[in-house]
């Protein structure tokens, strides 16, 4: 796993464990100080290998495995 997948999955479990629910893609670009673009690519690519889940048509949709 890429540095940039690690903090990300490190930056949504701290979001998830202060307010009890998953960041949006914004709100995930923000805490990384990353472009939305880039944030959606991570979120992706982490959703494809299976570290990840996405529920489509959901805001809020992603949830980190066993989490």
């Amino acid at each position: 796993m890429k540095q940039a997948e690690r903090e990300l999955i490190s930056a949504i479990r701290s979001f998830v464990k202060e307010h009890g629910y998953a960041p949006t893609v914004r709100e995930i670009a923000e805490l990384m100080d990353i472009g939305h673009g880039t944030a959606q690519r991570l979120l992706q690519s982490l959703a494809d290998s299976g570290k990840i889940e996405k529920r489509d048509r959901v805001a809020r949709g992603y949830r980190i495995r066993g989490l």
